[in-house]
């Protein structure tokens, strides 16, 4: 297992209240894609894109949770990282966020099946929220774990290969006693 130990203190266990907002937004954001889905499409619904959809629910399932086996102690729902270390293995080789990527699929498919304008704008919504919440985290990353800028410049952030960081990207890093402020999902 290949995991990568933080330089700085423990950021455990004081989650800032910002960090908690997002968890609730994303939450909210579920919320919406589930709520889309039962409503009335405006035409017919055909089978082939409810097999589909179904489909794609099925493979972000399964993304969702090899990612959080490959994350362990370190899957928290949080910005913020929680010190369990940085995942760097499994499907973490490939891609920095294989979570977010998962739980988009499955809100796609969601939105494949439904066939609503109303689901589709869900899924756009919620893949806009886990970029900017990817973005976050990785300042948090980037500080609390010295090796984080190595792995960002040659994996892909929810593609592999596409959204590496530049090197020496730390420009929009947060100071260390802002990233000692709660735990974090490498989610």
């Amino acid at each position: 297992m290949s995991t990568l130990r933080g330089g700085a203190e423990d950021p455990g266990h004081r989650a800032s209240a910002g960090a908690w907002a997002m968890v609730a937004l994303q939450a909210l954001l579920f919320l919406a894609v589930a709520v889309a889905a039962v409503t009335p499409p405006v035409g017919p619904r055909l089978w082939s894109s409810m097999w589909a959809g179904l489909a794609l629910v099925i493979v972000g399932a399964v993304g969702v949770i090899m990612s959080g086996r490959h994350l362990g102690r370190a899957l928290t729902p949080l910005p913020i990282p929680n010190g369990q270390g940085l995942a760097a293995h499994g499907a973490y080789r490939w891609v920095r966020h294989p979570m977010y990527t998962a739980l988009v699929v499955i809100c796609a498919g969601v939105a494949l099946s439904s066939g609503t304008p109303q689901s589709w704008a869900a899924v756009a919504a919620i893949a806009v929220f886990f970029a900017v919440k990817a973005r976050l985290e990785e300042r948090h990353l980037r500080v609390v774990y010295p090796g984080y800028a190595a792995y960002a410049a040659t994996v892909g952030r929810f593609v592999p290969g596409l959204g590496t960081m530049r090197r020496g990207a730390d420009a929009d890093a947060v100071p260390r006693d802002e990233a000692a402020d709660g735990g974090e999902d490498r989610s």
